[in-house]
């Protein structure tokens, strides 16, 4: 089915391009056409200077000529198409060498006459191989060969006197017809190649060197009969190029379509992979700094844990250090596996939980590193989530305390309110300036005089909103200090409770 498909858009590819082929080739036919007429018709030349025009074309092709080699060379550079540069030498050595010497009315005389052979030898062997370039050359193979062939051709201007026999062989009408009719080969042969691979602008510019190969055969067919002033030949000879460079400017404007395309392309790769970089840069220093909160409170207990005495008070620090442990296993597994790090933030596996037992083993661990921490939660306050990520939540946010309101008293308290369970954090130190407690929520606030990183305020944030939950701050009075609130979701009132197993 695929293949069927694949053939049909070809077939019709190729009816389109013959089209198109088609409606170039009538259009130039009937402009050349219009050209021969007009530069033969007798009204024409009686009102014109004849050899003036002749030499005007002659100039204005040598320019369009030039033009057309720096775009050709242009091109070679931008699509990094050798075939190009090729063309350009071929086009320089041309209009550049050879057109100004007619104009100039040196073209007569027999050293010009040799010189003029030799270079159109040199542009000729540079057109073929514009059609495959030597791999070998690569694209200055032809700019090394157009100074040779130059300098051979400006050379035969000093010594052709010398050439002898050479001479008429150079200017005899069977050297001319074998170049003119290589020309016209190659010229075929590139609207041919243009023609295979379904290339529009290549099969204008092959076209016009095909029309400036006739303007050749036109010159060489009627030999002596052509007088000097003819305005046929130069005529059709600037249109061809003005043909070459109408294709020329073609492909490179779509060559270079195409590299901003794929630029384009590159850039929103670039982008992407600069989002993800920001991201898992972003997660790392997360991860990091929960590590760091636990790991300090992990740390401060250590020694109290070693004690060879057991009691109540032994057995809760046990219970609360194997939470907070469970934890930092779990931040860490999520630096590998997203999945997880979905659950965390966004509670996929939510269920009931007692608030107080969770809350007692964070309190343990602050009273623990010397930290005055009270605790007021009713029994059997229930809520829905993620025993976990609330933990985390409140941690950061006794951390928080511990940074801002050093030494200070702290109150944590829970309660219940509608269809939420409240947490609130409260300390005694500054509070927070008028008209920051929204920002302090964003990522990277945070106050330089009192370090921290910035990310603990605006992960709690994330976390508590995963949890379907919310988190503000505020400024409280008498006593003076910052009341951080957490709400949660409840458990339903129509339902019991399940019974939760304190993290």
């Amino acid at each position: 089915m695929a293949t069927g498909v694949t053939s049909a858009v070809g077939r019709l590819r190729r009816a389109r391009f013959t089209s198109r082929m088609g409606i170039d080739v009538g259009a130039l036919v009937v402009l050349c056409t219009g050209v021969v007429v007009l530069a033969s018709s007798q009204r024409i030349l009686d009102w014109v200077h004849e050899e003036f025009v002749v030499d005007l074309l002659t100039l204005v092709a040598a320019g369009v000529g030039a033009a057309t080699a720096i775009l050709a060379l242009i091109g070679s550079r931008v699509l990094g198409e050798a075939r190009l540069a090729w063309l350009a030498a071929a086009l320089v050595l041309y209009c550049v060498v050879v057109l100004p010497w007619t104009a100039l009315g040196t073209a007569e005389s027999t050293a010009a006459r040799v010189s003029r052979m030799l270079a159109y030898a040199t542009a000729l062997v540079l057109l073929v191989f514009a059609l495959r370039a030597p791999r070998r050359m690569g694209a200055w193979g032809g700019w090394l060969i157009m100074l040779v062939g130059g300098g051979a051709s400006l050379l035969a201007l000093f010594v052709v006197p010398d050439l002898g026999p050479f001479t008429e062989v150079l200017t005899g009408p069977v050297y001319t017809t074998v170049l003119v009719i290589g020309w016209a080969a190659a010229a075929v042969l590139g609207v041919v190649d243009a023609a295979r691979r379904q290339s529009g602008p290549r099969l204008r510019a092959g076209l016009g060197l095909v029309v400036l190969a006739g303007a050749q055969l036109y010159r060489t067919a009627n030999g002596a009969r052509v007088p000097a002033t003819d305005l046929v030949f130069p005529a059709l000879r600037l249109v061809g190029l003005v043909v070459v460079l109408v294709g020329l400017l073609q492909i490179v404007g779509r060559g270079v379509r195409r590299l901003q395309e794929e630029n384009f392309v590159q850039q929103e790769e670039l982008a992407v992979a600069a989002l993800h970089m920001e991201r898992a840069a972003a997660h790392t220093a997360e991860r990091n700094h929960e590590l760091r909160n636990g790991l300090a409170g992990l740390a401060g207990i250590t020694h109290l844990l070693s004690a060879e005495v057991d009691g109540p008070d032994q057995e809760r620090l046990r219970g609360a250090v194997l939470a907070e442990l469970g934890r930092l296993h779990t931040i860490l597994e999520s630096t590998t596996d997203p999945e997880r790090l979905a659950a965390l933030a966004g509670a996929t596996d939510a269920e009931d939980y007692l608030v107080e037992p969770m809350l007692a083993g964070l309190v343990e661990l602050q009273r623990a590193q010397g930290r005055d921490v009270r605790l007021e939660v009713p029994d059997g306050l229930h809520a829905r989530g993620d025993s976990a990520v609330v933990a985390q939540i409140v941690t950061n946010l006794l951390t928080n305390c511990e940074r801002h309101a050093a030494g200070t008293p702290v109150l944590v308290r829970a309660f219940s309110e509608q269809d939420t369970v409240v947490i609130e954090v409260r300390d005694h130190g500054p509070g927070l300036p008028p008209g920051r407690e929204g920002i302090v929520l964003v990522r990277g606030v945070h106050d330089p005089r009192a370090g921290g990183s910035g990310l603990g305020l605006h992960i709690s944030r994330e976390l508590a909103e995963g949890q379907g939950g919310s988190l503000s701050l505020r400024t409280v009075e008498d006593p003076r200090g910052c009341a951080a609130r957490l709400s949660i979701p409840a458990v339903d009132a129509e339902r019991p409770a399940a019974d939760a197993i304190a993290p």
